[in-house]
């Protein structure tokens, strides 16, 4: 009876412990499941900077510093030009709208567009007019909103801070110490090593579908359609890019939410021979990259059906918040790993308690371990 209330109150305190760990974590779940993932991808860059200069304490304290370095160096220096060409172009399109020039160029293209959409639908809805369109009213009202709230502003731009100097610090402990992490987590699992391991390689393959295939071909395909708009001459070339690299992430659309009204504001200003170079541009060159190179990176990972990871990533945005696009489909993966070894396992311990299998259940369980090495060896 005492070792019961023992083992009882053992638990108890196990599961406060754990409730108040995530509590403490809870703050910083997005920098560190970033972490955990710009980890998964470096890690190979960092066994091979590790092999070059050598395996030591000290040394592996250097590979790590090197890598995240790199990281940086990668994400921030494209991103700091990409930022300050589209600021550039946002002052450009300020002063074009406030210019009354400008603006009345805007309007009559939105008015003939307006138009044209209603000629094509036989006028069953009236064109709207864009005539009373003001501009600067729009702008000024944005930037009473932005100075009237300069202390939210200023305290996201603190919590970002803090958010990179805590992914900075966690890329680099889990870039060092991943393996011991991983080793930790299997030994405290009730799992079976192997189903632990296959858990492990299944979530690190979601990892890389995410990252390495959805976002490098949302990011290629984002700038093909940058290079686009500016051959052809459509203003805020880096702006639209940056919009159809987001849009490249919703299936069958993608980028042709950006294409098709470029197309449009292109015929709108007399420019038909553009406008149908910008349309081959984007079935061509933008819409390769996602039959060719998309299907090639994202099957390198986990193979789910996209309308589940578009559900995923979208259930994660909406119950997670922005880390929703990383944690939606780890979980779906997670959920997945865990019914194919109950497929693989469970299931054929009930068959073999039904009489529909005479392997004693021993053997069935080593049997078990050795599928599960070899599902992990050879995918």
């Amino acid at each position: 009876m005492t070792s019961r209330i023992s083992y009882y109150f053992f638990f108890v305190l196990l599961l406060c412990a754990a409730v108040a760990a995530i509590l403490i974590f809870l703050p910083f779940l997005t920098p560190l499941v970033l972490a955990v993932a710009a980890a998964v991808i470096a890690f190979p860059l960092y066994r091979k900077i590790l092999t070059l200069i050598g395996e030591t304490d000290l040394k592996r304290n250097i590979s790590s510093f090197l890598t995240v370095l790199i990281v940086l160096i990668v994400v921030l220096v494209p991103l700091f030009f990409v930022i300050a060409k589209i600021y550039s172009e946002v002052q450009t399109l300020y002063a074009l709208l406030l210019d009354e020039s400008g603006r009345s160029q805007v309007i009559s293209s939105l008015n003939y567009v307006s138009q044209g959409i209603s000629n094509a639908m036989l006028n069953t809805f009236p064109a709207y007019s864009f005539d009373s369109l003001n501009v600067a009213e729009y702008l000024k009202s944005a930037l009473a909103w932005v100075f009237g709230n300069l202390d939210v502003i200023f305290n996201s731009f603190a919590k970002v801070a803090a958010y990179v100097f805590v992914f900075l610090m966690a890329l680099f402990y889990f870039l060092r110490d991943g393996e011991f992490i991983k080793r930790k987590f299997i030994s405290w699992s009730p799992l079976l090593d192997a189903h632990d391991e296959y858990i492990t390689l299944t979530m690190k393959r979601a990892v890389r579908s995410v990252f390495i295939g959805t976002i490098t071909v949302s990011v290629i395909q984002g700038t093909l359609t940058g290079i686009g708009f500016f051959i052809f001459g459509i203003p805020a070339p880096a702006v639209w890019g940056s919009i159809a690299a987001v849009a490249a992430m919703i299936p069958a659309l993608g980028t042709s939410l950006i294409i098709v009204p470029g197309a449009i504001y292109l015929i709108a200003i007399g420019q038909y021979t553009f406008a149908v170079g910008l349309l081959l541009w984007g079935a061509l060159a933008v819409g390769l990259i996602d039959n060719l190179l998309g299907p090639y990176l994202i099957n390198r990972g986990i193979r789910v059906h996209p309308f589940l990871i578009l559900i995923s990533v979208l259930g994660g945005l909406a119950t997670f918040g922005l880390i929703g696009f990383v944690l939606g489909p780890l979980i779906l993966a997670f959920l997945f790993a865990l019914l194919d070894i109950y497929r693989r396992t469970f299931s054929a311990e009930d068959r073999e308690e039904m009489g529909q299998s005479s392997t004693p259940r021993s053997e069935a369980t080593q049997n078990t371990k050795t599928i599960g090495s070899l599902e992990i060896n050879t995918k």
